[in-house]
């Protein structure tokens, strides 16, 4: 009869060798990452050939290599202009979300009257919505009502923007 490890054994063994595995892995930093494309400030940019004024030599490595497009952020003010419109957007549901949500809600149980939430969204160069999550005020909380908002609220557009843009929009009901 051969000789067998004990399940207890065999945890430990495992998990031994995962966590040298784990350890051995992360001594050595990430691997494969691409060096930053842009040139820290102070920092001589590159002539026209591609080669730097200190030489082929102080190249970092990779820096040969096609430098990927790097997204600028979406300006303050365009991102103020979406919140706006967002907020518009938000409003034109008022009505149809107090009647479905709001006062169905209020006939239960009166107190708390208000609801207060803040409207996380995130819309594309387009304007149509990526995302959208809803922070609810702890002091003005209803779970029925925010439940029902998320069901009843249809997707928010906007006007393009022409970069993905974030935005928190505060709103409350009544």
């Amino acid at each position: 009869m051969g000789r067998q490890l004990s399940t207890p054994t065999a945890i430990l063994l495992g998990s031994a060798m995962i966590a040298a595995a784990v350890y051995l892995g992360l001594r050595h930093g990430p691997a494969g990452v691409p060096a930053d494309p842009r040139p820290a400030e102070g920092a001589p940019s590159p002539s026209a050939d591609g080669a730097s004024a200190a030489g082929p030599a102080a190249r970092a490595p990779g820096a040969g290599a096609p430098a990927r497009p790097v997204q600028a952020p979406a300006p303050s003010v365009a991102r103020d202009e979406v919140a706006t419109q967002a907020a518009r957007a938000l409003e034109a549901h008022r009505p149809a979300l107090i009647e479905r949500c709001y006062k169905p809600a209020i006939a239960a149980q009166p107190a708390p009257r208000g609801v207060k939430y803040v409207f996380n969204l995130t819309f594309d160069a387009q304007g149509r919505q990526l995302a959208r999550g809803i922070i609810e005020d702890r002091e003005a909380s209803r779970p029925e009502v925010t439940a029902c908002l998320v069901d009843a609220l249809p997707p928010v557009a906007v006007a393009p923007p022409g970069a993905n843009v974030r935005v928190d929009v505060p709103f409350s009901l009544p």
